[in-house]
């Protein structure tokens, strides 16, 4: 689809994974996002053209959404990245579509990195990220957290520990931001960690009470800076963000912008909620299955325990899939399908 629309570019136009999927911190409901390149970071692609580049994509889907392919076609043009929203039929796997981000991909490959630090940085990430859509506060679209957001919130509770799990972005950037660079700080870091031994159990709580400790700062200008690894007071544009979470390669930028003055109260009465349900649950007046349905739904992610290695699954028990197997799991047996 992108040969015939690469225009006048003598660049052979390639197809690149970002997002949740390539930082390993996706689920089964996850979006895939995807970046159509036809040059390099150096080449600066105008945002005109890569509107006018989308909307031929767009038609192009709509074409394809006729003969029954794909459905649920939406052009989010307004947005700071231009995208095309469309699933797939076959597997229902949404698809978010956009130009040249070359942001978006160096942003999720030095994620990826920096999670070799510790695994609890992915996990925690991923109970949030769950923890949030089962809430409805984790939308841009929706003026609530979008996932960069939390998972910046994630980086900078493990940043604030004592001891701390992950060390301050600015000592891994020391010699730039190119992932390969990063890589080889990281390897100076991998433990780190050791000292602190908090469970992710507790770090999900105490993140949940970190972020409900300075609701009513946000509007002084209170900023959790990645970059740094503290807190900083700033302001965007002369103005305190509902929630301020500086980006961690354009410290200029806040990853929390689109969170509205109303969208926040809502995300702190989720935080809130959350918060007393935990407590019933540690003073036994909730039962840990209400729990579970109170912070991530009434599906939410299941362990298997194995209390007997021979203990066979019954007919009437559902099936549950890892969560980091079942979007790849879909995407080989449709490849499968179409190859038979």
């Amino acid at each position: 689809m992108a040969l015939p629309r690469k225009g006048d570019s003598s660049e052979c136009p390639t197809v690149v994974g970002f997002g949740s999927f390539v930082m390993d911190m996706y689920s089964t409901g996850s979006d895939l996002d995807l970046s159509i390149n036809f040059g390099n970071p150096s080449v600066q692609f105008p945002r005109e053209k890569k509107i006018q580049t989308l909307r031929k994509f767009a038609k192009k889907f709509y074409s394809l959404q006729r003969k029954g392919h794909v459905t649920s076609i939406q052009t989010i043009m307004s947005a700071r990245v231009p995208i095309v929203k469309v699933i797939d039929y076959g597997t229902r796997i949404e698809c978010d579509l956009s130009v040249e981000n070359w942001d978006g991909i160096l942003k999720s490959q030095l994620v990826h990195v920096i999670s070799a630090i510790d695994d609890r940085f992915q996990k925690l990430s991923f109970l949030m990220k769950s923890w949030a859509k089962a809430n409805g506060i984790n939308s841009s679209k929706d003026r609530t957290l979008n996932s960069l957001s939390i998972i910046s919130l994630v980086a900078f509770h493990l940043q604030t520990r004592q001891p701390p799990i992950l060390p301050p972005f600015s000592v891994l950037f020391k010699d730039g931001t190119d992932p390969a660079n990063v890589r080889k700080n990281v390897d100076s870091f991998l433990n780190y960690e050791k000292a602190n031994e908090e469970s992710l159990a507790l770090l999900f709580v105490t993140l949940l009470i970190k972020l409900a400790s300075v609701e009513k700062l946000w509007q002084k200008g209170l900023c959790a800076s990645v970059y740094e690894g503290s807190w900083t007071s700033k302001t965007w544009d002369s103005r305190c963000g509902s929630i301020s979470v500086e980006d961690f390669t354009e410290r200029s930028e806040n990853v929390s912008r689109a969170v509205g003055v109303e969208e926040v109260k809502k995300i702190y009465d989720c935080i809130h909620r959350s918060i007393i349900g935990l407590l019933f649950f540690l003073d036994g007046k909730m039962p840990a299955p209400e729990l579970k349905e109170l912070l991530f739904g009434s599906v939410y992610v299941s362990t298997q325990e194995s209390t007997d290695k021979n203990e066979a699954t019954t007919s009437n028990s559902p099936t549950v899939h890892h969560p980091d197997q079942t979007k790849k799991m879909r995407l080989t047996q449709n490849s499968e399908k179409k190859t038979c």
